[in-house]
């Protein structure tokens, strides 16, 4: 399992800083063409201490992953956790 810690604003997976991505950012890559992956790793969740998947991309071009949070305008910018790993992109649940 990975170390996370936060930072101030900064969110860092084994001490190297992560990007932040709402999935209408991603959406914005798929519409652009924009070459990306992804990939779901294991964390414990703040609120109940549970251990949750969550879904960190990698884009062409960027030196750090980008971690999916929900949108701050409808939600709370937390990063989305999902209880089991999904089968299918999260863009698509």
């Amino acid at each position: 399992m990975y170390e996370v810690f936060n930072v101030g604003k900064t969110i860092l997976l084994d001490g190297k800083p992560l990007s932040l991505v709402t999935p209408a950012g991603v959406e914005g890559w798929i519409e652009r063409g924009i070459p990306h992956s992804y990939r779901y790793d294991q964390v414990r969740d703040p609120l109940d201490g549970q251990m949750k998947y969550r879904c960190l991309y990698e884009k062409d071009g960027a030196d750090v992953p980008f971690v999916l949070v929900s949108d701050p305008d409808g939600g709370d910018g937390r990063v989305i956790l999902f209880d089991q790993k999904p089968d299918a992109q999260p863009l698509h649940l």
